[in-house]
């Protein structure tokens, strides 16, 4: 029995080194990772009756954002049809398990004693190399580090799809997933981790930026202007904390890059600029539909699906409303769904996620922490949040996922400085 917590634990490391390796390859398996070790996290706790020791960072804003669509589910106008939706919301327990699970985890520890039980020599040798190369890698770097070479390694299958379909609205690179936008949205982030590393630690620059090269390239070639937007942001953000004054290189960076592309991606570039481009219509449209609908339903929302039922309700907007369904803006479509309960506990997550960030990047400065960590997620939270203006990449589950496992990232600590600085989550 006294064997149970360690095997727990060793079980859980290889379900977070699983989700981190199949975040940018395969829904089936991210899921199927994270769940187990969410699963074996809490037995663990169970276990060792350690619930008072459990650490829940935004366990308030989160708590009360599944109320408030529990209660958008009771009062929707289809509660039978809304309440399938509920599920996405387990997907939060990433934050959490992440955040728990990280802090104990020690690549080198981990990798000798995986070798003491492997059965080949090479394999044993393989793994004592590797635990060299880590020398001096601290967990955090070990896992985003790990996650940028599978998402680089994912942008070979879809170079593959570019080159044997061309790449063209109707034929949009989308790696191994099913919807351009969802690879995008990840090669958004892992984008921003990349420039993030590149910026703020000296070693290894020459690696990152042919990294960072392969995944901006590959996010050009998916022609989605929302995670373009999102790199932007992002990026922005980077340079005005690491140095304001490269902010005016930009502009020669994105001549650069317009200059070099293919002809595909000039002319989604060009209608960044063009206010009557046909889908940008098409959301004002789906904004206003929405905004009627809020009205109609503004404390607890209609329910999420609701639109498939009440669109027929607004003759101005039915069309688009019935065509289209989502609003493409996820601040609409939390108002839509959950009424102004829900998308003020929707906002509060991200804006006590930041605060929460920095007030631990400023308490452990001046501390040898990988400070490029904290500021790549909280940068690519930044880039989720203004793509989601133009999608509604909440529900978007590969997304979300992995944004989660990134908040989880950035928030977690050793319980032993937690203790020492009296530190209190919001």
């Amino acid at each position: 029995m006294n064997k149970t917590p360690e095997t727990l634990k060793r079980l859980n490391y290889f379900c977070l080194i699983g989700f981190t390796c199949f975040s940018l390859f395969s829904i089936s398996l991210t899921q199927l990772f994270g769940g187990l070790g969410g699963i074996l996290w809490l037995c663990r706790v169970q276990i060792q009756r350690g619930w008072k020791s459990v650490y829940w960072p935004l366990g308030i804003p989160f708590a009360l954002f599944s109320l408030s669509a529990i209660l958008a589910v009771i009062t929707a106008v289809d509660p039978a049809n809304s309440f399938s939706s509920l599920k996405k919301f387990l997907e939060i327990l990433i934050v959490f398990w992440v955040a728990n699970t990280l802090w104990d985890f020690k690549p080198q520890d981990f990798l000798k004693q995986t070798a003491a039980g492997l059965k080949f020599s090479w394999l044993q040798r393989l793994a004592h190399k590797l635990t060299n190369i880590l020398e001096g890698v601290r967990t955090r770097e070990f896992f985003i580090g790990l996650l940028l070479i599978t998402a680089c390694l994912s942008t070979f299958y879809g170079f593959f799809q570019a080159l044997a379909f061309g790449v063209s609205t109707e034929t949009r690179v989308e790696g191994t997933f099913s919807v351009y936008m969802t690879y995008a949205g990840l090669l958004m982030l892992a984008g921003l981790l990349a420039f993030s590393r590149l910026l703020f630690k000296e070693k290894g620059k020459v690696s990152v930026t042919l990294i960072l090269g392969v995944l901006v390239f590959c996010l050009l070639l998916t022609l989605t202007r929302q995670a373009w937007l999102g790199l932007f942001v992002g990026a922005v953000f980077l340079i005005a904390v690491r140095k304001p004054v490269l902010l005016w290189l930009l502009p020669v960076v994105f001549f650069f890059a317009y200059t070099v592309s293919p002809p595909a991606v000039k002319e989604r570039m060009n209608s960044f600029v063009n206010l009557k481009d046909v889908t940008f219509v098409i959301r004002l449209d789906l904004w206003k539909g929405g905004l009627a609908v809020f009205k109609d339903h503004p404390i607890t929302g209609c329910g999420f699906k609701c639109v498939d039922t009440v669109y027929a309700q607004y003759p101005e907007h039915a069309k688009i409303l019935k065509r289209y369904l989502g609003m493409h803006n996820n601040f609409v479509q939390i108002a839509v769904d959950t009424g102004i309960l829900g998308l003020a506990a929707f906002v509060s997550i991200w804006g006590l996620y930041f605060f929460n960030v920095f007030r631990l990047e400023r308490q452990k400065r001046g501390t040898p922490y990988d400070r490029w960590v904290d500021l790549g997620c909280c940068s690519a939270v930044l880039a989720f949040l203004a793509g989601g203006l133009f999608e509604v990449n909440f529900y978007d589950s590969e997304v979300i996922m992995l944004v989660y496992f990134l908040m989880g990232v950035s928030l977690a600590i050793d319980p032993e400085w937690k203790k020492q600085n009296d530190y209190i989550a919001l």
